[in-house]
């Protein structure tokens, strides 16, 4: 349905328009109910990245180093750190404890999706 009407809807509005602005491009003026909500959410997004404010963060990755092995590096589930202080306090905590130990490990397959 939306074929139809924005086909039939571009047709009448590009033959309505030609020749009555002298600066619209009016080649093809195109119409679809589906292109209002869809530039919408175009324009809300440029707008988010527009308005976008870059934040100083953390990032919590050990190093292990096993004789035999080369260097494994662990990543924080978590991600990001924004607070510095806290980020400083979990690296402190590491550098003091001398050893870790591993509680739980969780194998995931991930599919990147195309």
């Amino acid at each position: 349905l939306d074929l139809k009407v924005g086909v039939a809807f571009s047709r009448f509005q590009t033959r309505y328009f030609q020749g009555k602005y002298s600066d619209l491009d009016s080649r093809i003026v195109s119409y679809g109910p589906c292109q209002t909500p869809t530039l919408g959410f175009c324009v809300e997004r440029h707008v988010m990245i527009q308005s976008f404010t870059p934040e100083p963060y953390w990032l919590l990755t050990p190093t292990v180093r096993i004789q035999g092995y080369g260097p494994i590096r662990f990543e924080w589930e978590r991600g990001r750190l924004f607070n510095k202080k806290v980020a400083g306090a979990f690296q402190q905590i590491l550098l003091d404890s001398g050893s870790l130990r591993v509680e739980q490990v969780t194998k995931k397959e991930v599919k990147k999706g195309r």
